[in-house]
């Protein structure tokens, strides 16, 4: 990406959250409000496409188990800040304080999400001993975190816990296989892979 698509990024994301993330309502035909979700915000064309789960018969990309943690771990902490603990707290609720700004929050991470385990999977897929434990439940995670946060919006938490669950699942799976995943609390949800 260049540096002014990087700065038009960035202007674009702050007049988001200037405009978004105020208390925004609209009077209905009964004089009630509402307020106004917005829409989530689009990422590429692949991070749309379903992951491929195939493995390798031996290893294919050099370090590979050190990118999965770094990729896995962005992806995990972005999900747990952005996702799960708002969720936790009670912040996407109908007249929650804050709402607008987790679901903007949220999607944001939810795309990165979906992208940081796409990175994650093709460096699974490189390792045949965690490909054929962790490329499925991680497939499912990418898969899974646009569909919790659309479910979030009408009020279902499924979709969070589930991914909760798979997070978990992958965590510990990977941790037995003796590469264990640090999670990174703090990621920066418009950076761009290199």
């Amino acid at each position: 990406m260049t540096r002014a698509a990087r700065l038009l990024m960035v202007m674009l994301l702050s007049l988001l959250v200037l405009t978004g993330c105020g208390p925004s309502s609209h009077s209905a035909a009964d004089g009630s409000t509402q307020e106004s979700i917005p829409a989530d915000p689009t990422g590429t064309a692949a991070d749309n496409q379903p992951i491929d789960e195939s493995c390798p018969t031996s290893n294919t990309i050099s370090f590979a188990k050190t990118k999965f943690v770094l990729h896995s771990g962005l992806a995990f902490g972005a999900f747990h800040r952005y996702l799960y603990k708002p969720y936790q707290a009670g912040t996407f609720k109908k007249g929650a304080k804050g709402r607008i700004g987790a679901f903007v929050k949220g999607g944001l991470a939810a795309l990165f999400v979906k992208r940081e385990i796409r990175l994650a999977s093709e460096d699974v897929k490189a390792n045949p001993t965690l490909c054929k434990a962790i490329a499925a439940p991680l497939g499912k995670i990418g898969d899974g975190v646009k569909a919790a946060l659309d479910k979030l919006k009408t009020g279902d938490a499924s979709g969070v816990t589930s991914v909760n669950g798979l997070v978990s699942q992958v965590s510990d799976t990977s941790s037995k296989d003796g590469v264990a995943i640090t999670e990174n609390d703090d990621p920066d949800l418009t950076s761009t892979p290199k």
